[in-house]
C-alpha cells in the first residue's frame, strides 16, 4: 500500500509539468534580469534546447510507432533533455537564485516520475522492442554515437504543437531584454 501511495504521488508530480513550466516562466519574467554575460552564457543553452525539442518534435509520432532515430538514438527522452537546456538557460539569463533554485528542485520532481511512467507505458504498449532500444540508447544524458538516417517533419512538429514552445520562449526572452534594458 505504502509503495502504491508514492507511486500515485509521484504520478501527480509528473502531470504537473505544464503548472512547473508556467510557474518557473512567471518567476523569469518577474525575477528575471537579463545582463550581456548571463545571455551570452545562457542563450547556446536555450538554442540547444529549442533545437533538440525540435528535432525530436519533428520526428516522434506519440502513440502511433516507437521514435527510436535521430534524437531518440542519443537518448531516450530528447523532448525532455531539450526542455533541460531550455529551463537551464532561462535560469542562467534570469540572473536569480530563486529561479535557479526553482528549477534544481522541481525539474526533477516532475520529470523523473514522468520518465519512469512513460517507459511503463511504452514497455507494455512496445514490449521487446522498447526493451531492447532501453538496452542501446541511455535515459537521459546524451551518448553521441552515430545516428542514422530518420524522418523529420514540419509538419510533424506543427501537430506535436512545438512552435507554441518557441513563441513562448522568445516573448519570454523578449520581455526580459526590454524589462532588464528600460526599468532596471
Amino acid at each position: 500500500m505504502g509503495r502504491h501511495r508514492i507511486k500515485k504521488t509521484f504520478l501527480k508530480l509528473a502531470n504537473q509539468r505544464t503548472t512547473f513550466h508556467l510557474t518557473f516562466f512567471l518567476l523569469v519574467l518577474i525575477l528575471g534580469k537579463i545582463t550581456l554575460i548571463t545571455f551570452l552564457i545562457g542563450i547556446p543553452f536555450i538554442l540547444a534546447g529549442i533545437f533538440i525539442r525540435g528535432i525530436a518534435a519533428g520526428t516522434i509520432k506519440k502513440n502511433i510507432s516507437l521514435a527510436i532515430k535521430g534524437p531518440y538514438q542519443i537518448c531516450r527522452h530528447p523532448l525532455y533533455l531539450g526542455s533541460f537546456l531550455l529551463s537551464l538557460g532561462l535560469s542562467v539569463i534570469s540572473q536569480n537564485f530563486f529561479v535557479f533554485l526553482f528549477f534544481l528542485i522541481f525539474f526533477p520532481l516532475t520529470y523523473i516520475p514522468a520518465i519512469l511512467e512513460e517507459e511503463d507505458i511504452l514497455t507494455e504498449k512496445f514490449g521487446d522492442e522498447y526493451i531492447n532500444y532501453k538496452k542501446t540508447t541511455p535515459c537521459f544524458i546524451p551518448s553521441f554515437k552515430k545516428i542514422d538516417r530518420y524522418e523529420f517533419s514540419w509538419k510533424q512538429l506543427k501537430k506535436n504543437r512545438e512552435y507554441i514552445n518557441w513563441i513562448i520562449i522568445w516573448l519570454l526572452i523578449t520581455v526580459l531584454l526590454v524589462k532588464s534594458y528600460y526599468i532596471l
